[in-house]
Order: structure tokens, then C-alpha cells, then sequence
């Protein structure tokens, strides 16, 4: 019995399994999971905001439970990340069975499975009783069977694999712990967010209902049932843990694919697009009645916003990548792809994830920025991707690049404006800010004449030359900063407009081919975008 229970095992942990294959077999199993509780329920009259969000909340639950636990299986079995993914994909079969089984018990009514709610020392009683007395809400009977399964078979995994009971008995306990917590998560949240507030042992499952099912605004989005707002809350959580989650089990697994991904991110653009978000979201707060709010789950909904608008920009980046090669090889050397850090069909992978995380953690805080988020992945297709390919035409392929960007600042606008439109945005600004992004776009081009020679890739410098290139560019950027005062009505900017667009025009004109230069061509996106920022920290000290 024993040898066929680890052939079982063996032939589990030695299952082919790619990245790739590895998504789509979780989304696999979460649409299912999904397609069991509806089919159950009789496919209930729901809106599309319900489906969206109990979609993302079971997803992201069950993706922080899955990197929780993977780590746990490792230990468990002594084996690798891909073995351990092979098992635990197969153990989370058991995530289609709660939904049956509270059907059969509650014939189908008065059962609502999510999360137990409670204060500390009711917490460590529910720890040890697994779960408490209150099946039919909350941690419901289905859930307790999966849980008990779960703990049972992760220890039985791992006596076969070690023959040490003592271990099994401690990946059970850590198994159990792990589900707990996430049973009762936000419980837990509460605790943290309320210590300061009144006293640790005071706090009690009231509230929690209180933080979690209250009807609410969260920027501009209007939650009105507490089933939304329990939703749209943790699937806020979840979205951001599974980030961190996500970038520690790469950086400690494949730390080579993590540092070159990282080093690939381009910090100036990661600067760039991440400004230009809050930027968005600073005019709609100048220009709507849209509250200022500093509290726990607005702040993460900014954060979760960002990590979708910066999976946007490395969704992009990966695509531009694969079609860039011939200039990378010539002007960017250090290139993922060009030094082979990375094999070119997990490359894709990433960036498919890239993209399918920017969807779905901007839908989280705001539809608006799911579909500009969209519509900028498909701008960055036809700029980088053949048969168009518009980076060769360069007065097209600046208008589209500089587009792009302007829904990156209209995703901000659009995710804190109460009215969720743009007629409170002034057109003069919307427009300025369009032609100060078209007008930086071709300094990133400088370093890469070579290249682009090569591709046939017409851009600015090489149209005009270098020198006619830097003198055009700047004039336009110094005559941006001039007009700024203008377009803001406010005389008292005129002066550091005119500091900062030349100290501008200056800094472009020094720009050089040698690497070690402080101006060197590779460097002068950074330089200007500092020079840019300095400007505005200016400018909102007086005018605001």
C-alpha cells in the first residue's frame, strides 16, 4: 500500500508543467469552482459587477492560499516549485466540493459561505473548535469538510514522502493555521486596523460587519449591498497580497528571472506612468468634489491601481521586446532577450500575466480603468507589433505613444471622479499635458539610432540628425514650460517655468553617446523626467 500510495505521488510531482500550463489549468479550476456554486444556485439574476466580483474575490482568495501553501507542500515533500505546484493543483480539486455539499445539507437555502467574523479570544476559540458552532453563515459545513481534507491529506503527503510523523503532524497543524487565518481573515484585518481605536480585547464580530459589509464609496465606485462591499473589499486585499505573494515566491525561487524582469522595468518609464496616475487623480480632486480620504482601503486601492497600471506598462514592454531584437542587440545589449536570461516562450508568459493582472486589479478599483487599461495594451500593440508596427512612422508613432500615456492619467481621473467623466478635466490642460507627453517621448529615441537604423525605424534623430534633433525638442519643451503659467492662469509661475524649461533645453542639448556622461543619451529620459517633477512639486506648492 504503501509503494502505490508514492508511485501516486511520484506520478503526480512528475507531471509536465509549464508556466503557461500551470495558469490556465488554476483559471481552469476557478471557473469551474464558479460554474458549480451558479449552476447550484439555478444561475440566479445577477448583474455583471456581482459576477466580476465574486470572480476576483474567489480567484485572488484561492491564488493567496495557493502561494501560502506551495511553500508548505515544498517542505512537506522535499521536492521543487514545479512538483509542489503538480500536487497542490491536483489537492485543490477539493475546492468544487463545499458548494455540493451545502447544497445537499441546506437543500439549496439558508446557508451563506464566506468568512466567520469575530473578536481575538473568540478567534483562538473558534481555532480549536474548528471554526465554531454557526455552520449555516459563515464558515459553513462544506468549507469545514474541505478544510479537514486539506489538513488530513497534506500530512498523509507528507509521512509518505518523509516517513516521519512528527513532521506530518506539523505540516498538518501549519496546513490548518494557513486556512484558518484565511477563513477568517478579515477578522484579523479588523484587529490590526482598529488596535488603535479601542481596546484589542473589545473588539468584536460587530466590528467587523461593521468594516466589511457597511455600504460604502471607495473613490468613485458605489457599493451599496454588503455582499459588494465584502466583495469588492477583500478582492482589494487578496489583489494586493498576491502581489507580494507573487514577486517573493520568484524572487526566492527563480531569483535570475526576478533581476532580469526587474532590471528590464525601466525606471524612468516606471516613474513615468506611475506620476502620471496620481497626476489623474490630483486634477479630479482639484477639479471634482471628490473627498480626500487617507484611510485603509482607498490607500490600497491606489496601491492596487498602480501595481495594474505598472503591469500595463511591463505587459508592453514584453511585447515591444519581442519585436525589438535587431535594435536590442545593437543598442541595448542588456535586454532579456538579447543576453538570453530569459527563454523567449516564458518571456511570453510573463507578459501575458503581465497583461491579464492589469485587467483585473484595475476592474478591481474602477471599470473605467479596466477598459482605458485595455485600450492602452492595444495602443502598445499596434505601436510595437507587426504588420503595423507604427514606431517607424514617427509623427504617428509619437501621437499614438503620447495617447497612451494620456489614459494613464485619465485612468487616475476617471477611478476618484464622483461624476465618472471627463468634463470637469478643463480641454487647455488635458490638451497641454497631451503635447508635453508627445514632445518627451522622442528623447528615449537618441540611444537608440543605431538600432533603429537598422529596422528601419524613422524617428526624429534620425530624420533630422542628433543636433537638429536635441535643438527642436528642446525649443518645444522650453516653450511648454513658458506657456505652462498660461494654461494654469498663474503669473506667479512664469519665473520657475522659465528656470526649469531651460535648465530643460540645456540638459537635452549636452546630451552625449558616452556612456560614463552624466548626460549620456541612455540617461536623459531620467534627467527630464526629474527636471519635470521638481517643476510640478513647484508648482503645487504655490498654487495649492
Amino acid at each position: 500500500m504503501k509503494r502505490f500510495f508514492l508511485r501516486v505521488t511520484q506520478s503526480l510531482e512528475n507531471a509536465p508543467l509549464t508556466l503557461a500550463t500551470f495558469v490556465a489549468s488554476f483559471f481552469a479550476l476557478i471557473f469551474t469552482r464558479l460554474l458549480v456554486e451558479n449552476s447550484l444556485g439555478l444561475f440566479g439574476n445577477h448583474t455583471f459587477f456581482y459576477f466580476f466580483f465574486e470572480f476576483t474575490h474567489t480567484f485572488l482568495f484561492f491564488l493567496c492560499a495557493f502561494f501560502l501553501l506551495v511553500f508548505l507542500v515544498r517542505w512537506a515533500g522535499n521536492v521543487n516549485l514545479a512538483q509542489a505546484s503538480n500536487v497542490l493543483l491536483f489537492g485543490f480539486l477539493v475546492i468544487l466540493t463545499p458548494p455540493i455539499i451545502d447544497t445537499l445539507i441546506f437543500h439549496g437555502s439558508g446557508f451563506w459561505s464566506f468568512y466567520e467574523f469575530d473578536g481575538f479570544l473568540g478567534l483562538l476559540k473558534r481555532f480549536v473548535t474548528l471554526f465554531g458552532d454557526t455552520p449555516s453563515i459563515g464558515i459553513t459545513y462544506g468549507v469545514r469538510v474541505e478544510v479537514v481534507i486539506v489538513t488530513i491529506a497534506l500530512g498523509l503527503y507528507t509521512f509518505i514522502k518523509s516517513q516521519r510523523i512528527k513532521k506530518a503532524l506539523i505540516v498538518s497543524f501549519l496546513a490548518y493555521a494557513i486556512l484558518f487565518i484565511l477563513g477568517t481573515f478579515p477578522s484579523w484585518l479588523t484587529l490590526f486596523l482598529l488596535v488603535f481605536q479601542k481596546s484589542f480585547l473589545a473588539i468584536n464580530q460587530n466590528d467587523v460587519a461593521a468594516l466589511f459589509l457597511t455600504p460604502e464609496n471607495i473613490f468613485a465606485r458605489h457599493l451599496t449591498d454588503f455582499r459588494s462591499v465584502l466583495n469588492v473589499k477583500m478582492s482589494i486585499v487578496y489583489g494586493a497580497f498576491s502581489i507580494l505573494l507573487a514577486a517573493a515566491l520568484l524572487r526566492r525561487e527563480y531569483p535570475q528571472y526576478f533581476i532580469a524582469l526587474w532590471k528590464n522595468a525601466r525606471l524612468p518609464q516606471v516613474i513615468y506612468h506611475g506620476g502620471l496616475l496620481f497626476l489623474g487623480m490630483t486634477l479630479a480632486l482639484f477639479f471634482t468634489e471628490a473627498p480626500l480620504t487617507f484611510d485603509f482601503f482607498h490607500i490600497l486601492s491606489a496601491v492596487v491601481l498602480l501595481c495594474a497600471v505598472e503591469s500595463a506598462w511591463l505587459a508592453s514592454v514584453v511585447v515591444n521586446d519581442c519585436y525589438d531584437t535587431k535594435i536590442d542587440r545593437e543598442t541595448n545589449p542588456s535586454r532579456p532577450l538579447v543576453q538570453n536570461a530569459l527563454p523567449l516562450e516564458l518571456y511570453k508568459t510573463f507578459g501575458a500575466l503581465f497583461f491579464i493582472a492589469s485587467l483585473i486589479l484595475s476592474g478591481i478599483v474602477s471599470f473605467s480603468a479596466l477598459l482605458l487599461l485595455l485600450s492602452y495594451q492595444a495602443l502598445a500593440w499596434l505601436y510595437s507589433a507587426p504588420p503595423l508596427r507604427l514606431k517607424r512612422f514617427p509623427l504617428l508613432a509619437t501621437v499614438f505613444a503620447a495617447f497612451a500615456g494620456l489614459l494613464v492619467l485619465i485612468t487616475g481621473f476617471l477611478a476618484v471622479s464622483p461624476e465618472n467623466g471627463l468634463h470637469a478635466l478643463p480641454l487647455p490642460i488635458l490638451f497641454f499635458l497631451f503635447a508635453a507627453y508627445a514632445l518627451c517621448l522622442p528623447i528615449k529615441d537618441f540611444k537608440d539610432v543605431r538600432g533603429d537604423k537598422l529596422d528601419h525605424v524613422y524617428t526624429l534623430p534620425i530624420l533630422l540628425g542628433t543636433e537638429k534633433a536635441k535643438l527642436l525638442i528642446g525649443s518645444l519643451l522650453l516653450l511648454l514650460y513658458v506657456l505652462s503659467p498660461l494654461i494654469l492662469s498663474a503669473r506667479s509661475l512664469f519665473l520657475p517655468a522659465l528656470f526649469f524649461g531651460s535648465l530643460s533645453f540645456w540638459s537635452l542639448q549636452q546630451g552625449t553617446d558616452e556612456e560614463r556622461s552624466f548626460f549620456a543619451y541612455r540617461k536623459l529620459p531620467g534627467i527630464i523626467l526629474a527636471i519635470t517633477a521638481f517643476y510640478g512639486l513647484t508648482i503645487f506648492s504655490l498654487l495649492f
